[in-house]
């Protein structure tokens, strides 16, 4: 019996290691992020599939130890490596979740939908939702049956002037002053929208992004921010859309150094976007610059499509 819990224990020290590089890896990737192409295949992998499994295998660790009853020393060892686990697991789950909030009567709302050219059969219902959510101004990519036909009828009656500017389609309350494409090459859509509000101008860049999950997302980034900058005098409020980049990516600073992201700033439920069904990555953002801010910021599910919706409340803050 002697023998054998002496092995378990020498078993213990080396079957540890697995969680320990788990939580190495996950610490060294929230790092980088995506900053090395070589290396942002380990960034994209959940938060939590790295955290929540290491903690589990920690645990289990612990209570078999806890049979051995020996060697306090190392039982120790394993409680201090739970703890940093949990703390992991904690961290990350309050960045892909947040507390409940209403929204505030003074906001100005921004929707953003990557419709992905919704069906016909789904048109009804797609406007049926997007109406439900009373938005001051709504940003769709690759809109498809909802802003045909009936659709375009009742969006006006309720009161949304309408503008296609490249690959996006603006439904907006507010005066549009203006709607242009900026980019629209090697799979990358920007278009500027600039708008009149009861706080001043607001000017949106709509985003889509490439997909393809081996492109070097930092230097994508960077080759944008240089066509941009040929074409646009000055920053935006706010960039929206489908970046295929994760929240928390090195590579979006370079889009707006002084941007704050919604959901991270002020989250409520659940904050990935993508796949729909099961919505482990957060690709469908915002990026708010001063002096707008958001103060409320929702990823909600229309039940159909591919990406679910984005929900974001500002409020200028001069």
């Amino acid at each position: 019996m002697a023998e054998l819990r002496e092995s378990g224990w020498s078993g213990l020290r080396v079957a540890k290691f697995p969680a320990v590089l788990a939580l190495a890896l996950l610490l060294f990737s929230d790092v980088v992020t995506d900053s090395w192409a070589l290396l942002q295949g380990l960034w994209w992998v959940p938060r939590l599939l790295l955290a929540l499994p290491a903690l589990l295998w920690l645990i289990g660790l612990f209570l078999f130890a806890r049979l051995l009853r020996r060697d306090k020393v190392e039982s120790r060892r394993l409680l201090r490596w739970m703890a940093l686990a949990l703390l992991f697991v904690v961290v990350h789950l309050f960045r892909v979740w947040g507390f409940p909030a209403e929204r505030r009567a003074d906001s100005l709302r921004l929707v953003h939908w990557n419709a992905c050219f919704i069906s016909e059969s789904e048109a009804v219902e797609a406007v049926n939702r997007i109406l439900a959510l009373d938005a001051d101004v709504i940003i769709l990519t690759d809109a498809g049956a909802p802003t045909l036909g009936v659709g375009v009828q009742r969006f006006g009656a309720a009161g949304y002037q309408i503008d296609s500017p490249g690959r996006f389609t603006v439904l907006s309350r507010l005066p549009v002053v203006e709607a242009r494409p900026l980019i629209a090459s090697r799979s990358r859509f920007v278009s500027r929208v600039q708008l009149l509000t009861p706080k001043g101008d607001l000017s949106i860049e709509a985003v889509d992004l490439p997909s393809m999950p081996s492109l070097p997302r930092a230097i994508t980034v960077r080759s944008l921010v240089a066509d941009l900058a040929q074409v646009r005098s000055s920053l935006p409020d706010v960039l929206v859309g489908d970046f295929n980049i994760t929240r928390g990516s090195a590579s979006l600073s370079a889009l707006a150094p002084d941007a704050h992201e919604a959901f991270a700033t002020a989250g409520t439920g659940w904050g990935g976007s993508f796949p729909r069904a099961w919505p482990l990555w957060p690709i469908d953002l915002t990026l708010v610059r001063s002096p707008w801010q958001a103060v409320r910021s929702q990823i909600v599910d229309f039940g159909f499509g591919r990406h679910r919706v984005q929900i974001v409340d500002l409020q200028h803050r001069p």
